[in-house]
């Protein structure tokens, strides 16, 4: 009997210890995660900028006991430069062939996740152009050789048996004004424009081809992050990620709250632009920030086709979701994501 007594006294005084333990475990964990965290961004433009901006007026951010500094850097080389440097922990980048590259290269940076899944482009043509078909034969404006402007044209005339080069000429043209200019002189017969441009010029009665938000499911807008960042700070990333979930969900759904909170937050543009622009980038963001891996193959398939990356370059590479699958599995389970 007295053994028996001692046999469970003992396991009475361990229960209390293995609790002490787990609790320093958890103070441990907790004192490694970040209190704020820095967002690299390249855009200031609504269709990128938003989901980030509602997430901050929502109090989202708040809720999940962080606070997001957020640095604005022109460039995609540039902002992933930053990002692999450590002065930032994440990033908000525009084109992910910019990242698919960079991982091609050995860079410790990896997509976490996406803010849009369709290319944020509206294609405007010249006075008298009606369709697709009247592009046929005729010079479209991009930004620049090598630009994701380009790529995205390319895809979306291939996509519609249209072969860039022989049915249709790319040319470089410029940043918006340039192509603007060029299209309005006529050097152009269409160009793709951001969706707040677009409008401006269907106001003075350039026609829209296409919403490539709508047509070209390619991702534009990605989330991405070192993954020395995802090892070390696994609970940080996460409450980031589910903070940016709910931000892009009432971004998405909730129309006039959340231009009204693009604005408080320093978003600029002329109301009657933004409120007609909204329905054109709306279509293009995520409703979780899941990636879309078949849009990023056919990035990569036509870096590899160009000898821009080898052969040996996969999606899975440049792709680390197990953050952000926990992130909503944990929003979830609170009945905030269906």
């Amino acid at each position: 009997m007295n053994l028996k007594f001692k046999t469970q006294n003992s396991k009475l005084k361990i229960i209390p210890a293995v609790a002490i333990a787990l609790l320093g475990l958890q103070a441990s964990v907790d004192a490694q995660e970040k209190k704020t965290v820095r967002l690299v961004t390249v855009s200031l433009s609504w269709n990128s900028a938003l989901p980030g901006r509602v997430a901050e007026r929502k109090g989202y951010y708040k809720e999940q006991g962080i606070s997001v500094e957020s640095i604005f850097i022109r460039g995609g080389p540039a902002a992933i430069a930053a990002l692999v440097s450590g002065d930032a922990d994440f990033g908000s980048i525009g084109g992910a062939q910019a990242i698919m590259r960079s991982r091609a290269r050995g860079l410790d940076a990896v997509i976490i996740g996406s803010i849009s899944n369709a290319v944020n482009y509206v294609v405007i043509g010249a006075k008298g152009v009606k369709g697709l078909a009247d592009l046929k034969g005729k010079v479209v404006g991009v930004t620049g050789a090598g630009a994701f402007s380009e790529f995205a044209m390319q895809s979306y005339f291939k996509r519609n048996s249209m072969e860039p080069g022989r049915d249709v000429t790319l040319r470089a043209v410029g940043n918006t004004t340039m192509r603007a200019i060029a299209l309005e002189n006529g050097l152009i017969s269409a160009a793709p424009f951001s969706p707040d441009d677009a409008v401006r010029l269907m106001a003075k009665g350039y026609p829209m081809i296409v919403n490539l938000g709508e047509a070209l499911p390619i991702p534009e807008t990605i989330l991405v992050a070192r993954s020395e960042v995802l090892a070390k700070y696994p609970e940080t990333a996460k409450r980031f990620l589910k903070a940016l979930v709910l931000g892009i969900r009432f971004a998405k759904t909730n129309k006039a709250e959340a231009i009204k909170m693009g604005y408080e937050s320093g978003l600029k543009s002329e109301p009657d632009i933004i409120n007609k622009a909204y329905d054109l980038f709306a279509p293009a963001l995520t409703s979780d920030l899941s990636v879309g891996t078949e849009g990023l193959q056919q990035i990569l398939d036509e870096d590899v086709r160009n000898g821009v990356v080898d052969k040996s370059m996969t999606v899975d590479k440049a792709v680390d979701t197990r953050i952000l699958k926990l992130a909503q599995q944990e929003l979830r389970r609170e009945g905030r994501l269906p």
